[in-house]
């Protein structure tokens, strides 16, 4: 698992890559302002899964529960989008995918 520090996109950015993920006007209104307000933050591969988990919880808070698992179909699209350095991305993926085993 990687312990290298990334900057999250600025707020621009973060929201041009979030858009090219998925340009859904219901996801531009309530899910992409959640992980906006952490543009240019400092994280590690695991604050970056931390910070889509707790944005993906808030986003589908009283929603079926499968908006979750909907949600975490798209989450390596989300890291792509949100991280630059390859090697931080894949332990980011890696951790979510290990906190999703069920």
């Amino acid at each position: 698992m990687s312990d290298k520090v990334i900057n999250l996109p600025n707020r621009d950015d973060m929201q041009r890559r979030l858009l090219e993920v998925d340009d859904n006007s219901h996801l531009q209104e309530r899910f992409y302002p959640l992980l906006l307000k952490h543009a240019g933050e400092e994280k590690v591969a695991q604050g970056v899964v931390m910070l889509l988990a707790l944005s993906i919880h808030d986003y589908t808070e009283g929603m079926p529960p499968m908006m979750s698992g909907l949600m975490y179909m798209r989450a390596d699209d989300y890291v792509d989008a949100l991280v630059d350095d390859p090697e931080v991305a894949e332990a980011a993926k890696g951790f979510l995918a290990e906190a999703l085993k069920r």
